[in-house]
């Protein structure tokens, strides 16, 4: 039975996944503004900035007369395109059915933005909270969060400089004897690029007479996907491995596993429906994306260019790629360009904010834990922890109602959509762990 502050986040979720925040354009104006009358509802002081026409960020904050720190909950606004022919209702519609609300961003991200928000005015209400807390929504995430959350940390860091911050990126229940919540402490380096290749130009109907640019496109595209960088697991997937193992009842010697082809060998049963999630942390991956190439069909092309997705742990850095490619791409005569760059980052996990969500696991979930965890995508954590050193923590808590392979295909996926007790399970286990970590600091 829902209770009254679900009520109203199963509500403002609904209307704030009406709101199409589609990036790009992103316009999450709309959506900040719907935000900041909840906010104003409640008395407290806030800013809406725009960072371009349209571009909404919004960041409300509240003070404690008992000394503490300051504890950021973030949030972003804009969402992935739908297309709604692919979808069984309108991905727009925030539709509440079936004890699920549905639609783009029912979990990423507008969940994190209402289900925070409660969380935000409840301790700014009952004031159990110490030193400062403050509330962001944000603007751009999904298009690298330059016009948000970076925009922020550069042009406003003094409204949103924290010492702990809780984000999107973890939280999510892996099922086993023992269940595991994801806590994301790290996350990949995003290090995208492009090759161009060059060939010579001539008549489609007598093949000899060029030399097919797009050939050695494909050749490269060829190989990187069909070669793997070695395993180097870092001390954060370690843990993750190890309490992996345990919530499964079958620990092993981890030097042992780490040692590469037995864990390889092991991952399905470790990890179930995570498989392919696991082994993306526990190496470098690049996977080719995009290929471009020719202007008319019968023209050979004379210039070919592969985009690749490529994410680095910590520790690796283009000059990495740049060696790893002159191997995989021997023989192949290639121009590379970096598109995009952000290296990898990592909070500690030895904090009272993470021993807080240990222990509100552990007595929510009996028998279960937490365990760190590296995104192998990108948040907007990168910019606190680089610009600020804050303690980052990507822990939005969700119930595994759905099997987990089910689940990671919604989020950017078809018919994404979130159960109501979830959403109660979720904003209980925040508020809980942020109480009990006003208690340890």
């Amino acid at each position: 039975m829902q209770d009254t502050a679900t009520k109203w986040t199963v509500e403002l979720l609904s209307r704030l996944i009406q709101i199409d925040t589609t990036n790009p354009p992103g316009n999450e104006t709309p959506a900040a503004k719907l935000i900041a009358e909840e906010i104003e509802g409640k008395g407290l002081e806030y800013k809406l900035l725009e960072s371009a026409p349209g571009r909404g960020n919004i960041v409300t904050w509240a003070e404690s007369r008992q000394p503490g720190p300051t504890v950021l909950l973030l949030s972003h606004l804009d969402v992935v395109p739908a297309n709604p022919e692919e979808w069984t209702v309108d991905p727009f519609s925030g539709l509440v059915k079936d004890g699920y609300v549905w639609g783009r961003g029912a979990i990423d991200n507008k969940l994190s933005a209402a289900v925070l928000l409660r969380v935000f005015l409840d301790l700014a209400e009952t004031g159990k909270f110490k030193g400062r807390l403050i509330y962001a929504a944000t603007a751009d995430e999904e298009m690298g969060g330059r016009m948000g959350a970076g925009w922020l940390v550069e042009k406003h860091p003094e409204l949103v400089r924290a010492d702990y911050l809780i984000n999107e990126g973890g939280g999510f229940e892996i099922p086993g004897k023992h269940s595991v919540f994801t806590v994301q402490t790290a996350e990949k380096g995003v290090y995208w690029f492009k090759l161009t290749f060059k060939g010579k130009p001539g008549h489609a109907s007598i093949p000899r007479t060029g030399e097919n640019a797009l050939l050695y496109a494909a050749e490269a595209a060829t190989r990187i996907a069909k070669n793997s960088p070695p395993i180097e697991p870092t001390p954060h997937v370690k843990l993750f491995v190890q309490k992996l193992l345990e919530s499964r009842g079958t620990p092993r010697p981890l030097a042992k596993l780490l040692s590469s082809r037995p864990l390889l060998s092991l991952l399905p049963s470790i990890s179930g429906d995570s498989g392919p999630m696991l082994d993306a942390m526990l190496r470098n991956t690049l996977t080719p994306t995009v290929i471009a190439s020719g202007e008319k069909v019968n023209i050979i092309p004379s210039t070919s260019q592969l985009s690749v997705d490529c994410r680095l742990l910590p520790g690796h850095t283009e000059k990495w790629v740049q060696a790893y490619l002159k191997e995989t791409l021997k023989g192949l005569d290639y121009r590379l360009e970096f598109i995009h760059r952000d290296p990898a980052t990592q909070s500690p996990i030895d904090t009272p904010l993470y021993r807080a969500i240990e222990k509100t696991v552990s007595a929510i979930v009996p028998g279960a834990h937490a365990a760190p965890y590296m995104s192998t995508g990108g948040t907007d954590s990168r910019f606190f922890r680089v610009a600020f050193n804050t303690v980052a923590y990507g822990f939005i808590p969700i119930r595994a109602d759905l099997p987990l392979s089910q689940l990671l295909k919604m989020i950017h996926g078809i018919d994404e959509r979130i159960s109501i007790n979830n959403i109660q399970f979720s904003q209980t286990m925040l508020k809980q762990t942020l109480e009990t970590f006003y208690t340890i600091v």
